[in-house]
């Protein structure tokens, strides 16, 4: 979804997604059982009602990829290029996680930490169904 915003002055939250409602039909006929991973944040349901609607006729499998909430501060706290935005992300941490309707938006979680990345994307691609 990053690459599907790529614009500036960026013309808001709807662009990426309004940029893969208009692509999407190229997908399906290039490949009609396609399977495709989209790796974005989902702020709340309206969210997946609207990537459900960029995307007509998909079947919309949700996964969270998630670690323990000292992991991921810690993840966000190395990357981040200032203190400050380290802060808000670690912030940022601690508000999601407190959200009560994730169970609502996700179809599966799967935790990243200890895993290594080939580890979680197996994971992924099995409990997808997308492993055979």
């Amino acid at each position: 979804m990053d690459e599907l915003e790529l614009v500036h002055p960026h013309p808001g939250r709807s662009f990426s997604r309004e940029n893969l409602r208009a692509i999407w039909p190229n997908y399906v006929a290039a490949h009609p059982d396609i399977k495709l991973i989209i790796p974005t944040v989902l702020a709340d349901e309206q969210e997946v009602d609207l990537l459900r609607a960029a995307v007509p006729g998909a079947d919309l499998i949700i996964c969270e990829t998630t670690a323990p909430i000292a992991v991921l501060k810690e993840r966000v706290t190395e990357r981040e290029p200032t203190d400050e935005w380290a802060a808000a992300l670690r912030t940022w941490i601690d508000v999601y996680h407190a959200r009560s309707d994730l169970e609502r938006i996700r179809h599966f979680q799967v935790v990243t930490h200890p895993a290594t990345v080939t580890e979680s994307v197996a994971e992924i691609l099995e409990r997808t169904g997308w492993s055979g």
